[in-house]
């Protein structure tokens, strides 16, 4: 301090007065700090729920010009009472037949779908009523994810809750940008359009050179001769948006013949600062989804000890549900070499399994020629978009154990009743 700056006595009052005015400030932010808080969550809660509106709303104008031309009272009742259906999950209190009473609950619910199509839809066609039974998943899917975001603002606002704040703030652009995936997916499946996720049968059909023949539902078989070896090649009935028994398919081609090993190639969760389209070998079922048909393949080439094999081809999570990319479109004649060079290093016959969503894309390779026509559309407007930096999604599969880490917490619950009400 500058010697006579102050009268004498003047430090020492200009100090209190400093430790004073810290002290009430240090009060009134302990009152006013959680007011703010939760002022500014509110405001952000408000912008997504905007957004969150505008895609549910797309995504349902796109949906009901596909599905009829006029909405019936009766249907519109149908309608919102089937966007808003509640999947209840299997108990786990006996774990013994758990993966049966799964499938028994996903089959009851994807006959339902299909019948609520079948039953209302204008078309007649197979391969648009599957798009349209795969689009309304999508219009469920946003319609979801509004009414979350939606009841978090209210609680937050009824209880005061701060911690919830913390939370719902970590997951809200988790919630925007599966929102956005999922307009974009609807949009791709009304357009027969192929997504990221049908990489895996696009792979798989460059393979299949005659018209092949349904071995399980919803899934093809065909045999090939491929460097002088037998090869069962197997993908999802295309060209409409179907992923069928791939479990059952496997069951049955290891009982009739002597396989050397089981190669499935599908899409796989990059991770940030990998390239989209990177094409990676695996050890072991490479698919996602509730785990059904991953585990029947298992127990099945357990039961016949048969080497399981992979090829993935790497993208993340929006990519894999939006119109396929050109990167991941030009990655297939290197994931069609590599399952092939995986082949060729067994003596006997091998299968092939393209696994994913095969929308857009048929079960041969002369059906398969004209993709890249109705996909250039989706390039160009990717070329115009601003490159994203960052995935959300990633952040829940790149939790050690894929989330299981945290799987008594809160988020973990969130993201399983989550998951529960958007079916894949």
């Amino acid at each position: 301090m500058i010697p006579g700056l102050f009268p004498t006595g003047g430090e020492g009052s200009f100090f209190m007065i400093i430790q004073t005015i810290t002290t009430l400030l240090f009060f009134a932010m302990i009152f006013f700090f959680p007011k703010i808080m939760l002022w500014q969550i509110d405001r952000q809660l408000r912008s997504v729920l905007e957004n969150l509106e505008m895609y549910k709303d797309d995504t349902e104008e796109m949906f009901r010009a596909k599905f009829v031309e006029n909405f019936s009272d009766g249907l519109e009742s149908k309608f919102d009472s089937m966007k808003n259906i509640k999947f209840s999950q299997p108990t786990g209190i006996d774990p013994a037949g758990m993966v049966g009473k799964l499938e028994h609950v996903l089959d009851t619910s994807e006959n339902k779908f299909k019948r609520f199509i079948e039953n209302n839809a204008e078309t007649e066609d197979e391969d648009e009523l599957a798009d349209l039974n795969m689009a309304f998943k999508g219009v469920m899917g946003t319609n979801q994810l509004y009414k979350v975001v939606r009841h978090f603002r209210q609680l937050i606002k009824g209880t005061q809750n701060i911690q919830l704040v913390g939370l719902v703030r970590m997951m809200l652009p988790i919630y925007e940008e599966i929102a956005e995936s999922q307009k974009g997916a609807t949009r791709a499946f009304l357009d027969q359009a192929p997504i990221g996720d049908a990489i895996g049968p696009l792979v798989a059909a460059k393979m299949i050179t005659e018209e092949p023949e349904e071995i399980s539902e919803n899934i093809v078989h065909s045999e090939e001769e491929i460097n002088e070896e037998t090869v069962h090649v197997l993908k999802s009935d295309g060209p409409g948006a179907r992923l069928g028994k791939y479990g059952d398919a496997i069951d049955q081609l290891a009982d009739e013949n002597n396989l050397e090993a089981v190669i499935t190639v599908d899409a796989a969760l990059k991770l940030e600062g990998e390239e989209t389209g990177t094409v990676s070998e695996g050890v072991g079922v490479m698919m996602g989804g509730p785990g059904v048909e991953k585990t029947k393949i298992e127990e099945a080439a357990t039961e016949h000890d048969v080497p399981l094999e992979g090829v993935v081809i790497k993208q993340n999570a929006p990519e894999a549900s939006k119109a396929m990319k050109k990167e991941i479109f030009d990655a297939y004649q290197e994931a069609v070499d590599k399952a092939q060079e995986l082949a060729g290093q067994y003596d006997g016959e091998v299968a092939i399994v393209g696994v994913g969503n095969t929308c857009g894309v048929g079960n041969t390779k002369d059906s398969t020629r004209g993709i890249h026509n109705r996909l250039r559309k989706y390039w160009k407007e990717y070329e115009e978009e601003e490159e994203k930096d960052v995935s959300y999604q990633g952040m829940m599969g790149m939790l050690p154990g894929g989330g299981q880490a945290i799987q008594q917490g809160k988020i973990q619950r969130i993201r399983k009743n989550l998951i529960w009400g958007i079916a894949r």
